[in-house]
């Protein structure tokens, strides 16, 4: 899940350099690898289940992150080259960041059983090892409230930086080709642990003995440290020391780029957009998708089609379509899958432009 409201932000050229403030509230949430049979029992009533019992085997860390940040960014940005038909610009992005909340479930390496308890009418875990753990700075993601946003916990800097290709051949002022290549979101935000809800327990649980998965029904990803504090003798604290500061990193990503004008108002677009932030090592990070994308168009002065046609290996292959109409556009990555019955994502934009709409 990626969320981005922006906030007030504006540009403006002095002579051969643009500059520009941005703005803008962002929230992340990742979920990888997790067992979803596991996921099922924890957050449903006992039924009767024809495919338990179950045998967990994960060598894998299952993970669950969500992280919340407001960031103020400076860019400046130039042509550096102009020779004939070639144009290059370039430009930078400096990024001053206020972490609003973070906080991640990680449980690694477990090996167990789900079992029905028919006296008990519950589902239970048994013949269970592996390590559970929490980590939490800020804001409850459970219980959050607009307000929450003005409430930093934490500081961190980064950067961006980028450079595009222009093709245009002739005296021409618009482009035949255009290709960029990016770097974003490259920095990270140091937190304060909240140690009250951040820690990590091993599990033990004996092949006689059953943990019953409605202890957990109705607690919050944030109370499970305290939930599984009840059961000292399935859940031990790990006994390593945690820092009371921790980095989280930002979801990093490298992307291309292409665009090529066919005729008059029709072009295509190519993209590939490739993660450089990944959970494996810290399951608090929150990385993006690699995925590719195609978007033939139309893009007139007062009026706009677009229909992206896209894979990323999250969820596969994607169809849309959007449209803009003056300074308004709206559209989804995905509606063409979604009508079609296959999708496996659901996305939505909606915006006003508010300026000159020449195509440059």
């Amino acid at each position: 899940m990626n969320a981005q409201v922006y906030l007030p932000s504006f540009m403006f050229k002095v002579k051969h350099f643009t500059f520009a403030f941005t703005s803008r509230a962002r929230v992340m949430a990742n979920i990888a690898d997790l067992n979803g049979k596991l996921a099922d029992k924890v957050s449903s009533d006992f039924s009767d289940d024809p495919e338990l019992p179950y045998t967990i085997t994960s060598n894998d860390k299952m993970r669950v992150s969500m992280n919340g940040w407001v960031e103020y960014n400076l860019s400046t940005a130039r042509e550096i080259i102009h020779l004939g038909p070639h144009y290059v610009k370039g430009g930078v992005t400096i990024k001053y960041m206020t972490g609003v909340g973070n906080g991640s479930l990680q449980i690694d390496n477990l090996h167990g059983t789900l079992i029905e308890d028919e006296g008990a009418q519950d589902v239970a875990l048994t013949n269970a090892t592996g390590k559970i753990g929490t980590n939490f700075a800020g804001i409850s993601f459970t219980d959050f409230e607009a307000g929450d946003l003005t409430r930093f916990v934490g500081h961190g800097v980064g950067f961006e930086l980028g450079a595009v290709y222009e093709y245009r051949p002739g005296d021409s002022k618009d482009y035949k080709l255009r290709v960029g290549v990016s770097l974003s979101d490259i920095g990270r935000i140091k937190y304060e642990r909240d140690v009250q809800r951040s820690g990590t327990f091993n599990i033990n649980i004996p092949a006689n003995q059953n943990f019953y998965l409605s202890s957990l029904d109705g607690v919050s990803i944030d109370d499970y440290k305290t939930a599984l504090n009840k059961y000292p003798q399935y859940f031990t604290p790990d006994g390593n020391n945690e820092s009371t500061t921790y980095s989280v990193s930002l979801p990093g990503r490298l992307q291309l780029d292409a665009d090529y004008h066919i005729k008059q108002h029709f072009f295509v677009n190519a993209n590939g957009q490739f993660s450089l932030a990944t959970l494996k090592k810290k399951a608090f990070n929150s990385q993006y998708f690699g995925g590719l994308t195609v978007t033939p168009r139309y893009d007139g002065r007062i009026f706009g089609f677009f229909l992206p046609l896209s894979y990323n290996t999250l969820t596969k292959f994607n169809a849309g379509a959007s449209f803009r109409v003056g300074p308004l556009f709206l559209g989804s990555g995905s509606v063409l899958t979604a009508l079609a019955g296959g999708a496996h994502q659901a996305d939505f934009f909606i915006g006003v432009r508010f300026g000159g709409l020449q195509r440059k």
